[in-house]
């Protein structure tokens, strides 16, 4: 009974786990922020105390008549050893938070490269609408597709479906072009075409980061080459032909020997 009851619990623990919804990198942050601020406090306290200790146990050591030690009382060797753990806590810590904040970073920037990728398709899917007859464009806008019951086909979007064909013929006849406004007039567009937006996206930006990293690694071996100084007492050599042109400036002028 006793081994039923303990199993009941414990699947109850774990569906209860189960159940607890993912926190959101923001929520992340703010609890991480959190444990950091608390670990310095404690770690700051900690080293104020263990030098604080070591004073005292000095100060003892000089009415006893004792002298100087290198070795570590317990107590501080203790707290030498909490400050330690603290500090390699607080380091994993920092180190989560880097890495949350690098990946809501990355996903911006993909975010700004669907939008970036979007508007350049909007652009080649206007130029071509331009190239339609006027039969066609008022065809799409009633049903969606040309005049032949085809649906759209697009070099930049690809095969359009009716409904989609017929909302952008309806903002291109309508003159908007730039993204925001057609987002606008079409909310659902960035996301009817998010998973090839995103594969794209995050292949740019991908490749972005890579060459600035590789550029930022140049830039850092340049600034490590440093000109070797000249040592001291070291002189420039002097062709022979100079100094004898200067040792004898006659010949120079005349062509020959005094």
């Amino acid at each position: 009974m006793e081994g039923q009851e303990r199993l009941g619990v414990e699947g109850s623990e774990i569906e209860q786990t189960a159940e607890q919804p993912e926190l959101s990198p923001e929520e992340q942050l703010k609890g991480l922020d959190g444990q950091i601020e608390s670990q310095e406090q404690e770690i700051t306290k900690l080293t104020e105390s263990t030098q604080d200790t070591r004073s005292r146990l000095s100060v003892v050591r000089e009415e006893l008549r004792l002298p100087p030690t290198s070795e570590e009382s317990p107590s501080v060797a203790s707290k030498k050893d909490t400050l330690e753990k603290l500090q390699v806590e607080q380091k994993e810590l920092k180190k989560q938070r880097e890495e949350i904040v690098s990946k809501q970073e990355k996903e911006k920037l993909i975010k700004e490269e669907k939008e970036k990728i979007l508007q350049e398709r909007l652009n080649e899917l206007f130029k071509e609408f331009e190239g339609f007859n006027s039969n066609d464009l008022e065809s799409i806008l009633k049903s969606g597709k040309t005049q032949e019951g085809n649906n759209v086909e697009s070099k930049s979007m690809g095969s359009l479906k009716p409904e989609d064909a017929q909302n952008l013929v309806k903002v291109f006849k309508e003159g908007i072009r730039l993204l925001p406004k057609v987002l606008e007039a079409l909310p659902d567009l960035l996301n009817k075409f998010d998973e090839d937006l995103t594969k794209e996206a995050a292949e740019r930006v991908e490749k972005r980061l890579e060459e600035e990293k590789k550029k930022m690694k140049e830039e850092q071996k340049k600034g490590e080459k440093i000109e070797e100084p000249k040592l001291y007492g070291q002189e420039e050599k002097v062709p022979s032909a100079e100094i004898k042109q200067e040792i004898d400036p006659a010949k120079n002028m005349s062509g020959e020997g005094i």
